[in-house]
């Protein structure tokens, strides 16, 4: 389930109650965020030890996602994980998105190593060097920043070193098997996030990355569970060559990946609107959705006059013109001309458009 912007609340509302409708009556059962691999992790293990949902997704989600319109989703997942159907909450990308890899990560991991014995942990003076290039790792994991290269030489060498010992390693009487294969896929996820930064493309490494921890999500860890994804309909889109923008052209997409791997069980919903704000981007408090033309299935769906429509491009003998080049805004409400059965599988319309509504954190009663 993709989103435009990600300060749209009215693609947040519709892909809560989806989310609902498709652990209730269809049988799926874990909700991947675009948000960190670790991060995710463990707000899940915290979800299941007692902790509100919503403050874990504080520390582990980005933060646009705290909002009044997916608090009955964090709400949904505190009434269900206590059932025999919890909803299981995931993350795919490679960046360290919240306080719990500051906080967390380094004692969850030295706890691991610990227990299966490895020599970084042995190894007072290295690990207080890979120690302390991760904590910075951490504190610049954004779109800007590239760690030193003493820093990534240091967390290079240490993360390959602890994928060899783990992937060499039995699990042992007092080790999970799944958490096994989770910080071995961790190591794989953050050699991602450290070489992205001097890739040609960093955008087509994180894609690449997203893509395989998803595959690993599904087919390891939550083996053959049938899964949700909740990110920006730009990483879920695929064959780009049919989306008249260069970028697309040259970076394949977290979608592309996933068709690569399950064909037709991948299904990408894009979402769309026609008119009213979706919040601010970069130093704009508030943009508006601009008029559209003619050409354009936004245009088209409006003359419904109907305010929810659902497109599905799966359908037998799709109409002429719908396979037809359309100008579409599902990606970041930007004009542009996309074959749109040829790069999703389906399209969420809302009418109205509006920004999602950020939830500030409860402060604790203090002294009387």
């Amino acid at each position: 389930m993709g989103e435009p912007i990600h300060y749209d609340g009215s693609a947040f509302k519709a892909k809560t109650r989806l989310v609902k409708f498709l652990h209730q009556e269809l049988g799926f059962s874990v909700i991947a965020f675009e948000s960190g691999f670790y991060d995710c992790y463990k707000a899940w293990q915290e979800i299941q030890a007692g902790k509100l949902t919503i403050d874990a997704a504080r520390k582990s989600l980005y933060p646009f996602w705290i909002s009044t319109e997916t608090q009955e989703l964090f709400a949904y997942i505190d009434q269900q994980k206590n059932t025999d159907k919890p909803l299981i909450l995931a993350g795919m990308d490679c960046k360290f998105s919240g306080p719990y890899s500051d906080e967390s990560l380094l004692p969850d991991l030295r706890r691991y190593l610990q227990a299966v014995h490895s020599g970084l942990v042995q190894d007072t003076a290295k690990w207080r060097a890979f120690s302390a290039s991760l904590k910075r790792a951490v504190a610049i994991s954004d779109y800007l920043t590239k760690p030193s290269p003493a820093d990534t030489l240091v967390l290079n060498t240490a993360f390959k070193g602890i994928l060899a010992e783990l992937k060499a390693t039995a699990v042992s009487p007092t080790a999970r098997l799944p958490d096994h294969l989770f910080w071995q896929q961790f190591c794989r996820s953050a050699l991602a996030e450290i070489a992205k930064k001097f890739a040609k493309s960093d955008e087509q490494v994180r894609d690449r990355q997203m893509g395989d921890n998803l595959v690993f999500l599904q087919r390891e860890l939550y083996r053959d569970r049938k899964m949700m994804v909740w990110s920006a309909s730009s990483h879920l889109t695929y064959n780009g060559a049919n989306i008249e923008r260069k970028f697309y052209h040259q970076n394949p997409r977290v979608g592309d990946y996933l068709k690569q791997a399950y064909g037709e069980h991948y299904y990408h919903m894009g979402f769309t609107g026609y008119r009213g704000e979706f919040g601010k981007l970069l130093f704009f408090h508030v943009l508006n959705v601009k008029k559209h033309k003619q050409n354009s299935i936004e245009y088209l769906l409006e003359q419904t006059k109907q305010p929810f429509l659902f497109l599905d491009f799966r359908k037998p003998a799709l109409p002429q013109w719908l396979r037809e080049p359309l100008i579409a805004m599902p990606f970041g409400y930007r004009e542009t001309q996309m074959r749109l059965p040829l790069v999703m599988d389906g399209l969420f319309y809302t009418e109205a458009v509006y920004q999602k509504h950020w939830i500030p954190p409860s402060v604790p009663p203090g002294p009387k």
